[in-house]
C-alpha cells in the first residue's frame, strides 16, 4: 500500500508500549514502530512512543520517552497510565493516544485507542496450576477487570482475533471492537540444525505457562508403541532455562526420558534453522491471541499438529498439512504422531473463515483507521 505526503498540520501520536519488553509483545510494539516512522514522515504527523527502553530502538523520526520503572512494580505502571500519562497529555495534547498493551490509560486527547493481546482472562485456571505459576491465575482475574476501565473512552479497540472480538462485544457491551491480525512476515532460511536423519523430529518452541499444555505431549507419548517411539525425538525450547517452577517441574521429571530433547533459548537464525530442519510442528496450547510458532513453522511448509481450538485455526488460514486434536485427549495426538510417522496420516487441511470480515492485515489499515475523520 502506497501513502502520498499530505498537507496536514503536524499532530502528536503517542504509541504507549512501556511494559513490552520481549518476546511477541516486544515484535508487536517493533513493528509497529517501524512502520509508523513511515507513516508520519510521509504524512506529517509528530510520532512520541513511549516505552521501557529507548536503547533497543533505532528509529530516528521517532521521539522516545523511556519508563524503566514499569515493569519491576505494577504501582508504577498504574499510576503511569492512570495519572501520570494525563499530565503528559495535557501537557502534548496530542491528536491520538494508541495504547499497544490492553490498558486504556486516563488521558486527554482527541481520538484514543487501546490494542489488546494479553489471553489471560480467556482461561480458567484449576487449582494445580495455582500453584505452580500464581501470578498467571492472578493476571487471569485482574486483566478481566483492567480491560474494562476507560474501554469505552476508545474510538477503537483492537484485537488480534475474531474469536475475542466476540468475547469483548460480549463481555464489555461495545460495538466498536476491530480486528487486527499481526502482520507475520516470513523469515526463511537455508541453515539447518545437525538433527539425526534416523529419526522424525517434532518441535514445540515456546516459554512454558502451564496452558501451554505441555502434558498432553508427555501422556500422548506413554500412549505410543515402542517401535514408534524408536523412531521420534521431541524437541522443547527454554524449558531447561526458564527459572520457573513450571519449567523446573517439567525439566527434572522429564530430563532422562530418551524422546525428549530440551534445548536453552533460540537466537533467532537458530531458532529458523530448527524450523527449517525439523520434520513437524506440535502446538497443544490451550490459550493463544495468536499462536506464532504455527505461522513460523507454516512458512516453512512444514506439517502442523495443532490444538482443535479457535484461535488455532485462525492462525493456520489456508492450509493442507494440518491436522487438529482435542487439548484434553492425548490419544487424539499420540494417533496423529504414529500416523504422521508411519507416512499414513490424511492431515485434517483448513481454510480461514473470515476473508470477507471488516479487519485490518497490517500495520498501515490500523494507521488509516487511527487518523482518518
Amino acid at each position: 500500500m502506497e501513502f502520498k505526503k499530505t498537507q496536514l498540520s503536524k499532530r502528536k501520536i503517542i504509541i504507549s508500549g512501556i511494559n513490552m519488553v520481549e518476546g511477541g509483545i516486544f515484535t508487536i510494539l517493533d513493528n509497529c514502530l517501524q512502520k509508523i516512522e513511515t507513516y508520519g514522515e510521509l504524512n506529517n504527523y509528530e510520532i512520541i512512543a513511549l516505552v521501557h527502553d529507548k536503547s533497543k530502538f533505532n528509529y530516528p523520526f521517532i521521539t522516545f520517552y523511556e519508563f524503566p520503572k514499569s515493569k519491576k512494580y505494577w504501582f508504577y505502571r498504574i499510576y503511569y497510565e492512570y495519572i501520570y500519562f494525563k499530565k503528559l497529555s495535557r501537557k502534548w495534547q496530542p491528536f491520538i493516544w494508541f495504547s499497544l498493551h490492553d490498558i486504556t490509560p486516563n488521558v486527554v486527547c482527541e481520538k484514543q485507542f487501546v490494542y489488546c493481546h494479553n489471553p489471560n482472562m480467556f482461561y480458567k485456571t484449576s487449582v494445580k496450576e495455582w500453584f505452580l505459576d500464581y501470578k498467571m491465575g492472578i493476571f487471569g482475574i485482574f486483566y478481566k477487570y483492567l480491560y474494562r476501565i476507560n474501554i469505552r473512552k476508545n474510538t477503537n479497540v483492537f484485537v488480534q482475533q475474531h474469536w475475542i472480538k466476540d468475547i469483548f462485544e460480549r463481555e464489555f457491551s461495545i460495538n466498536n471492537v476491530l480486528v487486527s491480525t499481526p502482520e507475520f512476515t516470513e523469515q526463511l532460511t537455508r541453515e539447518t540444525k545437525n538433527l539425526n536423519p534416523k529419526k522424525i523430529h517434532f518441535f514445540y518452541p515456546g516459554i512454558p505457562r502451564y496452558y501451554k499444555n505441555y502434558e498432553l505431549i508427555f501422556q500422548a507419548i506413554e500412549l505410543l508403541s515402542e517401535d514408534i517411539l524408536e523412531k521420534i525425538a521431541i524437541h522443547f525450547t527454554n524449558i531447561k532455562t526458564s527459572g520457573t517452577k513450571y519449567g523446573k517441574e517439567i525439566y527434572e521429571k522429564y530430563q532422562t526420558k530418551k524422546d525428549f530433547v530440551f534445548v536453552e533459548s533460540l537466537e533467532r537464525n537458530k531458532l529458523l534453522a530448527y524450523y527449517n530442519s525439523i520434520d513437524c510442528l506440535l502446538f497443544p496450547s490451550k490459550l493463544e491471541t495468536w499462536g506464532l510458532p504455527i505461522s513460523e513453522a507454516k512458512a516453512f511448509k512444514k506439517p502442523l499438529l495443532v490444538a482443535n481450538l479457535p484461535y488455532a485455526k485462525e492462525t493456520v488460514g489456508d492450509y493442507e498439512k494440518v491436522s487438529f486434536f482435542n487439548v484434553d485427549k492425548p490419544q487424539e495426538l499420540a494417533d496423529l504422531i504414529t500416523a504422521l510417522v508411519n507416512d499414513t496420516i490424511i492431515f485434517d487441511g483448513n481454510k480461514y473463515p473470515y476473508k470477507d470480515a471488516n479487519q485490518c492485515n497490517n500495520w498501515f489499515d490500523v494507521f488509516e483507521i487511527l487518523t482518518k475523520n
